[in-house]
């Protein structure tokens, strides 16, 4: 009987120390990703605005950023924002889960674009005793710009970063760490 219960604690600690250590996951935020000489001429994309209806300054500062950081590293080209905002007058882009491929299309047609990159971004708040904590979701596509066809995509969060209590509690500086590592993942990818 003593046998069985040491066993059975034995398990269950085992247990106890799996669960938890798959639980508290943690990195570090994201800073922005080394400057790459790339050679040849980068392709042309269609940067459509990340839109969050309960967020939209963050949003906002997600696509700057993310689009910023493509642009310095030349990943690509990007078609002028006016274009862009002309192309897609009318268009409802506060969707979950992007245009139907045949919008896409257009869109990159319509402004000569290789790509048209677009996606969605999430905040989501947790109470600590240091306030409410803000970690982002950004979910970036691109899309072929002749066929809209997904090309590629890329995740990420800021959930169970370790950070600074004055970092987690700013929405800006999450979303700017999750941009990075985003920047970062589109550079590992040739197009």
């Amino acid at each position: 009987m003593k046998f069985k219960y040491a066993v059975l604690m034995l398990a269950m600690a085992l247990f106890a120390t799996l669960i938890f250590s798959g639980c508290f996951a943690t990195s570090t935020t994201k800073a922005a990703p080394p400057m790459v000489n790339r050679t040849g001429e980068a392709p042309t994309a269609a940067f459509l605005p990340f839109i969050n209806t309960y967020e939209p300054e963050t949003a906002a500062f997600v696509s700057k950023h993310l689009e910023a950081c493509l642009a310095d590293r030349k990943v690509f080209r990007f078609v002028p924002k006016s274009e862009v905002n002309a192309a897609v007058a009318g268009v409802d882009l506060d969707k979950m889960f992007g245009l139907k491929a045949s919008q896409y299309a257009a869109i990159g047609r319509k402004l000569n674009a290789d790509y048209v990159i677009h996606g969605t971004m999430a905040v989501r708040k947790t109470l600590k005793f240091t306030g409410w904590r803000k970690d982002v979701d950004v979910s970036a596509r691109v899309y072929d710009g002749r066929t809209g066809a997904k090309v590629d995509s890329w995740r990420s969060m800021t959930d169970f970063a370790t950070t600074s209590a004055k970092t987690e509690l700013s929405a800006e500086e999450m979303a700017a760490s999750a941009a990075n590592h985003t920047c970062a993942k589109m550079m590992e990818r040739a197009f």
